[in-house]
């Protein structure tokens, strides 16, 4: 391992913080419920800076914005399946994060979703995977007054399932029979990983057997098409990004041509599209038929849909460089992982690129033996483990 000057890890220091393209430097992990929609996904989808909606008003006025950009991270580090213990009444759905304490603010105007007693499946959306010891699903007790603070002396368990892989559409889909209820509730969701002490919490309002505050339409708006008028090189980073109303970062995605086949002009509007979809919120690319939008290998056919209202899109398209000096990294990936150092390490990547790893505690993604996930510019979530250097 080199001994890295002060100028080099200034350096990835620079990059860190020029990657960041949230407001708040949103991370790329871990998930959310997204059917039915949870309390703090069904937020995120709205203006976050400036919330419409009177529950996620009331959240946004008790621990601001962040929040809702890290809709994905409700978690405690050290649960080890003792949810009780790290997480106590009255804050369930923070899941004792203080950074999601306006989530424990009780109301009964919460936006729930409708469902009925019965099998259901829930769709848990991944933006990191992770292995599982165990989803528990919980819901509050018949005559439970939404009035009230949250206890766990107030849910029953209903449905436990171990470890689920997760869904080309980005999703775990986790089936269950929900019971029989009447009224507003709350469905409670616990998942804990088995490869590690962290645990994630889920707050899903829901109404059974009628409609109560029901979210709006989850619509997809035609911002135009994406047309690939030239091939890309091998290297090329093609960069969705997705603007708010008032011109600020709502959502970027990244995606790297890694081969020739993927750059052609029918092949890379795809890749995008491909990666777009299954990582971003707002933004979707390619043909929708009934509802469902896919990318499709063509020059001209795909389109992007935009959700919220006001917002727009920008696709930054950038050439490889030059090859780096020999030298200036540590090893070609995935040569020597398990040895890579989080805030020290280089690598070189498929792309040709260079990328250091994240400093700590991020930079434990590095040493996880995903290409499909972690390899450095190309994996689906290699921005949780990686900075371009």
């Amino acid at each position: 391992m080199k001994t890295y000057p002060t100028l080099r890890l200034a350096a990835v220091a620079a990059c860190l913080l020029a990657g960041s393209s949230l407001p708040w430097g949103e991370a790329h992990a871990h998930g959310t419920m997204v059917k039915p929609s949870s309390r703090i996904y069904t937020c995120a989808q709205g203006n976050k800076e400036n919330p419409s909606d009177p529950a996620c008003r009331a959240a946004w006025e008790v621990a601001g914005p962040h929040l809702f950009y890290d809709w994905m991270s409700i978690n405690q580090a050290n649960a080890n399946g003792n949810h009780q213990a790290v997480v106590p009444d009255g804050k369930l759905c923070s899941g004792n994060n203080p950074t999601f304490r306006g989530l424990d603010i009780v109301r009964d105007d919460w936006q729930a979703t409708p469902v009925q007693p019965g099998p259901y499946e829930f769709h848990f959306k991944g933006t990191a995977p992770h292995a599982t010891r165990d989803w528990v699903f919980y819901v509050t007790r018949e005559g439970w007054d939404p009035n009230s603070t949250l206890r766990w002396s107030d849910l029953q368990e209903f449905c436990r399932i171990g470890n689920v892989p997760l869904s080309a559409d980005g999703n775990y889909h986790l089936g269950c029979q929900l019971p029989q209820r009447t009224g507003r509730h709350v469905v409670y969701n616990t998942w804990q990983r088995s490869d590690s002490t962290e645990a994630f919490y889920t707050c899903v309002d829901v109404s059974f057997g009628g409609v109560t505050n029901p979210p709006p339409p989850a619509e997809w708006t035609d911002a135009g098409a994406l047309v690939a008028e030239t091939a890309l090189p091998v290297g090329t980073t093609v960069g969705v990004r997705v603007f708010n109303a008032d011109g600020s970062d709502a959502e970027r995605i990244d995606t790297t041509i890694s081969t020739t086949q993927q750059g052609s002009t029918s092949g890379w509007p795809k890749h995008v599209g491909d990666a777009v979809n299954a990582r971003a919120s707002l933004v979707r690319i390619g043909v929708m038929q009934n509802g469902v939008i896919t990318p499709v290998a063509s020059p001209s056919a795909n389109r992007v849909f935009l959700r919220g209202e006001g917002r727009r899109h920008q696709v930054d398209i950038t050439l490889p460089q030059d090859p780096p000096p020999p030298g200036d990294y540590d090893f070609v990936y995935p040569d020597g992982i398990g040895q890579y150092v989080p805030g020290e390490t280089v690598v070189k990547a498929s792309n040709g690129k260079l990328y250091a790893c994240r400093p700590f505690p991020h930079g434990g993604w590095c040493n996880v033996n995903s290409a499909a996930h972690y390899g450095p510019g190309v994996g689906s979530n290699w921005q949780d483990a990686w900075i371009e250097y």
